[in-house]
């Protein structure tokens, strides 16, 4: 991995959480992260949350929506700095509600 790391300028990693009734990033339909978002433990060690330099893009968010139906919240991180990815661990997850449910579909990383 340091080899690859040192042979890249960029890396891009997608991930998507496929949710049922539980938000993961915004509460409602703003796109703006909630104080419970989830945040991201880089390969490097660091800890992505809402608000930092490498915040995802967030592709897509209905994950706020409550109607018993499978939604996804689907993120995109890209870095200028290859050593941050791929993302390794996954932090404040939301608490399981009745009725609440998740799944993680978790990319290759590309380096360029």
């Amino acid at each position: 991995m340091n080899f690859i790391h040192l042979l890249s300028t960029e890396a891009v990693q997608h991930i998507i959480i496929h949710c049922l009734n539980t938000p993961v990033w915004a509460a409602g339909p703003s796109e703006l992260p909630s104080s419970t978002a989830v945040s991201f433990e880089a390969w490097s060690g660091e800890t992505i949350q809402p608000g930092d330099l490498l915040e995802p893009i967030i592709a897509r968010d209905d994950c706020w929506i409550k109607d018993g139906r499978w939604r996804q919240t689907h993120f995109i991180f890209q870095s200028q700095d290859p050593h941050l990815l791929p993302i390794v661990d996954m932090r404040s997850l939301p608490s399981a509600e009745p009725g609440a449910r998740f799944h993680l579909e978790v990319g290759p990383v590309c380096f360029l």
